[in-house]
């Protein structure tokens, strides 16, 4: 009997540490959705948010499980799929596997669009065509911003608010991505296009706008394979000549950090999607508290 009744009790504790389990991750889970620190560093500086997190140009409809979103935010970590979404947008009322094939083999492609159907992301109708369920899409863009605030959120465990409005800034605009990491302000501005697409008033907006709400850490993110050396470096050079003069090469060089990433101080990072996207934030933001901080802080 008394052996019956240790088992029943340690049944009873293993209930009970599972349900304490689910709710500690609750918690965690609220408090990373919570936005609230993120507009709470701002107004430190000034600064209010009136609008943030759109979800009407996004890739996915805004009624996704959580589930789904989760299984999506997975997906978009392989450039491949990126790039397949970019052509189901260019084709969005009707598109087959062949349309798709640019960057990957049809095997692949098809993959991505037998999940996506299943997540109802995606329709298919009876001729094999396919179609967005969310129509019109204009641009990769918003989908991509949700990628790096998710990416803040379930990897750096980070509050993350993206397509951020905010009134009364010099520069104007939305901001792409902010995100409260480590008690500092990151700011990421989001390019979807290759290096050729981007222009030199675009590289003097970010910089401006690193003037405007004076994060901690600032993220150019293009993603693309291509090299930055070429042009978004050559571009920032240019446009830190103008702000500093001749002695921008001393005070503020472009350096490489690695291989195709590469920084300002240690502070101003630019990021293209090379090798992982996940990895290549997570060195800048460790080379950041490894030397920038302290520049920062001097």
């Amino acid at each position: 009997m008394k052996l019956q009744e240790a088992l029943r009790e340690i049944q009873s504790l293993k209930k009970k540490v599972r349900s304490l389990t689910r709710e500690i991750e609750s918690v965690k889970a609220g408090s990373i959705e919570d936005s609230s620190l993120v507009e709470k560093m701002l107004r430190m500086r000034g600064i209010r948010v009136f609008r943030k997190n759109p979800t009407e140009r996004l890739f996915f409809p805004s009624d996704l499980s959580p589930l789904y979103k989760i299984r999506f935010y997975e997906m978009m970590k392989k450039y491949s799929f990126r790039l397949v979404l970019r052509d189901m947008i260019k084709f969005q009322d009707r598109f087959r596997i062949q349309d798709l094939t640019r960057y990957c083999s049809s095997k692949v492609a098809q993959g991505y669009c037998i999940r996506l159907c299943d997540m109802g992301v995606i329709i298919k109708n009876e001729r094999g065509n396919y179609q967005t369920r969310v129509s019109p899409l204009y641009s990769f863009g918003p989908t991509l911003e949700w990628f790096v605030a998710e990416m803040f959120k379930k990897e750096f465990a980070s509050p993350a608010i993206y397509g951020v409005s905010i009134k009364n800034t010099p520069s104007g605009g939305d901001y792409d991505v902010i995100a409260s990491w480590n008690q500092r302000l990151v700011y990421i501005e989001v390019k979807s296009s290759p290096p050729k697409g981007i222009e030199q008033n675009e590289i003097s907006t970010f910089l401006s706008r690193m003037d405007d709400i004076l994060p901690d850490v600032g993220f150019l993110f293009n993603d693309t394979q291509l090299r930055m050396k070429d042009k978004l470096v050559v571009m920032f050079e240019k446009d830190l000549g103008k702000r500093y003069g001749g002695k921008s090469k001393t005070i503020c060089p472009v350096e490489r950090l690695m291989d195709e990433l590469f920084h300002v101080q240690n502070r101003v990072f630019i990021v293209n999607s090379k090798k992982d996207v996940v990895e290549n934030f997570q060195i800048c933001l460790k080379d950041y508290l490894r030397h920038g901080n302290k520049k920062h802080r001097a």
